[in-house]
């Protein structure tokens, strides 16, 4: 009853599995008929009968005498039973109620085989004359009308053998109430059958309890769009049974069928095939999803989109076929497409996976993620991609909001399909299953390709900033992360810096803080994600050997109206002047300065020349500024990717705070076969990555000058620097 070292509950050793909850559906045993369930036993003589102190059987005339609606059966109707073996025929030789058993519709049955137990006897009372374990008394529900189950009236042809067990048979239907299929097929019959009319067997992928009341049967006439319904013994369930059978229903598996899903439906045990152009219910089957399927041929016994009168979507004439959800599933020709995939990239399953799943945020959880065949598979240049998906999505959820936005009326026809691949194809299965494989992501890919102005996306090399573009700003239409104080708004920021030479071995907090105060904007709002690209052009030319990732970034003195701290005094600073910037400390804040001190500093010669900036203050902090110490405000290393000679891979922290482990992700890792192969994504621990950060790292680095003598993991961390990714761990909660 443990996973990942936390116990949920307690059972025998071994015996215990966690699976996703749309993996599972209710126990049909527990609710299966076997005979002496479904029929009531009794028999001649007293031996089985019920104390006569029970209620009496209401016959057929006294059940109605209140006004209540007769059975869809009368006395004489041929019927079929589905029992363990088979179906089992027989006749309607009695209808009424057994008060001491329910308000449910009881029939009489005298079956042609010996699967009764009497002579038609119950409770002492001669209900009806059979011959002797003939007879049975059976739920209306369990029943089925034998022409509806043929498809024909002639009733002299319908076999009267007993079907022996294991015996094959052409004609299975589903058992009613939860009974198991022996292969899930299911007749839907034409409730008016004329000489062309066909059984129509609708085929579900799993072995499932399928209803027989399908929706869809043949049209009176060619020009009709009313059909009947198939089987009106199943309409009249029971407020127990309705519900036992919805409960049931819900619980199949149908959550990756969807508005647009190509399906496959069995018709006279051929694959046919559609699209699903609406879901929903309908009057004639409430509580039960139905899926109106637009087909790829057209048939007489389609409409052009409606049901019973009504419309619920519209198609050519006669290619409209109303389904239950749950007897459809994917088109198999496309899952033969899937398997051949699958082999050319190494034949690990990699399902789409539904639902909201949380990023890796344990130790734990990054025992699980490393090794071979980890994170996401690369495939024909496409791993300026794979690293910056697996950076953005690994381990955070700073990016999530993406992956949730509804569509609204400005987006893109493609957004959600866009937008679900990203979800169910790509992180979904990362964060649940540690691996992606290079199709999944080649889908999005071509989307990408197609949707956007950047060419060459599903083949050529190109850059996470190319990618990001496409992704971000012309499909998904995300909300910029930065917004700066001159009006613009970003999703990137680039560093732009004069070279400094006295600087040997740079940070990032160094390189950020001259490039603000080079420029003359400001960050407006504190962003819940900053990616910084490093000063480098193109693949090859970097400005500084190496760079020194920041851990934290420090960004207190890049915010517009925000408390900031006086360089010299400590207090809250009202002045800022760049031309100081170095003289009274490091960094941003080496510029800022209240009152007393700009007086003071600046009546000094060097100074007195030096033009300043009036700082704003934000009100409410002006009454507590002699009380409250100015805050700082930091945002958090959680990635970096880095490229060389142009081949990206990236760094992730695997949690946050300043324990949290970190890995190092190559799509590319290896590779199985040469032009036909496929490539080897691996995820590998880096422990030292802390170390290489702190000041002992840093020394160590100023010594030694040569790359070769630094680890290779180490030396692409350092000297490969693409972008740094930050985030604000309190901000990113609120949006």
């Amino acid at each position: 009853g443990s996973i990942k070292g936390k116990r949920y509950f307690q059972c025998a050793s071994n015996n215990a599995i966690f699976v996703g909850i749309n993996r599972l559906r209710l126990h049909l045993r527990g609710y299966k008929y076997t005979q002496s369930e479904t029929t009531l036993d009794y028999r001649d003589g007293s031996g089985g009968a019920l104390p006569s102190s029970k209620p009496h059987p209401l016959s057929l005339e006294a059940a109605c005498a209140d006004g209540t609606p007769p059975p869809p059966l009368q006395i004489g109707n041929r019927v079929v039973w589905i029992s363990d073996t088979g179906p089992e025929y027989g006749e309607v030789k009695w209808l009424g109620k057994l008060l001491d058993v329910g308000n449910d519709w009881m029939v009489g049955v005298e079956f042609d085989n010996a699967v009764g137990t009497g002579t038609g006897k119950y409770n002492d009372h001669q209900l009806f004359e059979a011959k002797l374990n003939h007879a049975s008394l059976v739920p209306i529900i369990g029943l089925m009308k034998a022409d509806d189950f043929l498809g024909g009236t002639n009733f002299g042809s319908l076999p009267c053998r007993k079907k022996k067990i294991g015996e094959s048979s052409s004609l299975v239907v589903e058992r009613s109430l939860g009974e198991e299929c022996t292969n899930g097929r299911v007749n839907l019959i034409n409730s008016s059958p004329s000489a062309g009319s066909k059984r129509i067997p609708v085929n579900s992928e799993e072995k499932s309890c399928l209803s027989p009341d399908l929706l869809h049967t043949h049209l009176e006439d060619d020009n009709s769009t009313t059909v009947s319904t198939v089987n009106p013994l199943y309409e009249m369930l029971t407020e127990k049974g309705g519900m036992e059978r919805k409960s049931y229903m819900s619980h199949h598996s149908i959550s990756d069928l969807e508005v647009g899903s190509v399906v496959e439906v069995m018709i006279n045990n051929s694959p046919c095939y559609g699209v699903i152009r609406w879901i929903g219910e309908i009057p004639e089957a409430r509580g039960k999803l139905v899926a109106g399927i637009e087909m790829e041929e057209e048939s007489s016994s389609c409409t052009d989109g409606t049901f019973n009168g009504k419309r619920y979507f519209t198609c050519p004439p006669r290619k409209a076929f109303f389904v239950r959800l749950t007897h459809c599933k994917k088109d198999s020709r496309f899952l033969e497409s899937e398997k051949r995939r699958s082999a050319v990239f190494g034949s690990i399953d990699c399902p789409s996976v539904t639902g909201d799943v949380p990023p890796l945020s344990s130790p734990e959880d990054m025992k699980l993620l490393y090794g071979k065949n980890r994170g996401i598979q690369g495939h024909h240049n496409s791993c300026y991609l794979d690293a910056t998906l697996f950076a953005m999505f690994s381990c955070t959820g700073v990016f999530d909001s993406i992956l949730h936005r509804p569509k609204n009326i400005d987006d893109i026809a493609e957004y959600d399909e866009v937008q679900r691949i990203l979800k169910e194809e790509i992180v979904n299965p990362l964060r649940a299953n540690f691996y992606v494989r290079a199709d999944r992501v080649m889908e999005l890919r071509k989307r990408l390709e197609r949707l956007s102005s950047v060419r060459g996306l599903t083949s050529e090399e190109k850059d996470p900033e190319e990618f990001l573009n496409s992704l971000l700003n012309q499909i998904l239409k995300a909300e910029p992360f930065l917004k700066l104080s001159s009006g613009q708004e970003s999703y990137f920021y680039q560093l732009f810096v004069e070279k400094d030479e006295k600087l040997v071995l740079p940070t990032v907090q160094q390189l950020f803080d001259q490039s603000f105060l080079a420029s003359d904007i400001k960050l407006t709002e504190v962003p819940s994600c900053l990616l910084i690209q490093m000063p480098r052009f193109g693949k090859q030319f970097k400005m500084y050997p190496r760079i020194i990732p920041s851990q934290y970034l420090d960004i207190t003195d890049v915010l517009d109206d925000s408390p900031r701290q006086c360089s010299i005094c400590g207090q809250v600073a009202e002045f800022e002047c760049k031309e100081c910037y170095g003289q009274f400390g490091e960094g941003l804040d080496s510029i800022a300065f209240c009152q007393k001190c700009m007086d003071k500093s600046h009546s000094h010669k060097k100074r007195a020349r030096h033009r300043s900036v009036k700082l704003s203050i934000p009100s409410e902090f002006k009454m507590l500024k002699d009380h409250t110490p100015v805050p700082r405000i930091y945002m958090e290393l959680f990635a970096v990717v880095c490229i060389e000679t142009s081949h990206y891979v990236c760094f992730v922290k695997c949690g946050s705070g300043p324990d949290a482990p970190w890995c190092f992700f190559d799509s590319m890792a290896d590779r199985k076969g040469e032009q036909n192969g496929y490539n080897i994504p691996e995820v590998v621990p880096f422990a030292d990555l802390r170390w290489w950060l702190s000041e002992e790292g840093m020394n160590f680095l100023v010594s030694a000058k040569e790359d070769k003598v630094l680890p290779e993991i180490t030396r692409r961390l350092l000297c490969d620097a693409y972008m740094c990714m930050y985030q604000s761990p309190d901000i990113m909660m609120y949006r």
